[in-house]
């Protein structure tokens, strides 16, 4: 491997808490993966748990649209779904309306809510709209937190919440055109077999502009997104395993197992800290180089100096 591109060493995301899955919270994404404007903490990502994809960052197949994978809970997967939080989705909506279009009848809203209990989102349903929250709005979920009764308004859904449903923030569902048309500098990632098509704040790993509680995470291909940081005090430091990849510090990046240093036998995948390319392998622990994220010519604008540390081939 030159120290280029990462060329399959690390994960092909697919979102968010939770986030596999992502979200360490009990359900994930996710990625996840909760996040808007920063976060969703339910979103998803490739290594345990779930579908798992390898490729490159950038170009790479992934399973979502997205971690909020995010997706996640608790820290173990949902027993069920095999999923931690947000899962990826494996086809189009689910449900008796589309979040997207929000086709129910007057007074109710399109939302994500469990197809039974104890599961994460998954399907989509018409539920009484019983608040105006906007996007970023503080909001409350009645009878925890995958009920879809929120107090948030038409076209949106609470998130980031804990596992009652309290203290979570108004999320904007994505449009037919996949936009974001009331939340600014967001990007529309897909999670939970599609019931989940949200709009989430884009940000940048080597600065980790998210707001408070949130990590910038890679949520398949070029996207990172801000959601839910999971990872507890002294968990998800480089060489920690991670089955979801928003249980890594913000700042790191769930790689696959061969690709990092000191990763534990039979591991799903491991930890490793985002590094400017320019910047050299400071961060990277003994035997890893700070490579590009990215394969030369595929970067974004403005993550060309994005890279990650990994094992040199």
């Amino acid at each position: 491997m030159s120290r280029s591109s990462l060329h399959g060493w690390l994960f092909g995301l697919a979102v968010l808490a939770a986030s596999g899955c992502t979200d360490k919270s009990t359900e994930t994404g996710s990625a996840g993966q909760d996040t808007t404007g920063g976060g969703s903490g339910e979103s998803s990502t490739s290594g345990g748990g779930g579908t798992t994809t390898t490729g490159t960052p950038g170009t790479s197949a992934s399973t979502s649209g997205g971690g909020m994978s995010g997706s996640s809970s608790g820290g173990a997967s949902d027993p069920t779904t095999g999923c931690g939080f947000i899962c990826p989705t494996d086809g189009g909506v689910s449900g008796e309306c589309d979040p997207r279009v929000q086709d129910c009848p007057d007074g109710q809203k399109c939302t994500a809510v469990s197809p039974a209990p104890g599961e994460p989102w998954g399907v989509n349903k018409c539920i009484e709209i019983k608040g105006s929250s906007g996007v970023g709005d503080p909001c409350d979920i009645e009878g925890g937190k995958y009920t879809g009764v929120d107090n948030c308004g038409e076209g949106l859904i609470c998130l980031l919440s804990d596992d009652n449903g309290m203290g979570g923030v108004c999320v904007e569902f994505c449009d037919v055109n996949d936009n974001c048309p009331n939340t600014m500098n967001a990007k529309c990632v897909v999670y939970n077999d599609g019931s989940l098509p949200i709009c989430l704040a884009s940000c940048d790993p080597l600065v980790q502009d998210c707001p408070e509680g949130q990590g910038c995470y890679n949520s398949a291909g070029d996207t990172f997104v801000c959601f839910k940081e999971s990872a507890m005090p002294g968990e998800g430091m480089p060489g920690s395993e991670c089955m979801y990849i928003n249980q890594c510090q913000k700042g790191s990046f769930c790689a696959a197992v061969d690709a990092v240093a000191n990763c534990p036998m039979g591991a799903s995948g491991c930890c490793t800290p985002y590094c400017p390319v320019s910047g050299g392998d400071a961060p990277c622990q003994m035997g890893e180089m700070c490579v590009a994220f990215f394969e030369m010519g595929m970067a974004p604008p403005g993550y060309e100096d994005v890279g990650v540390c990994v094992i040199p081939a």
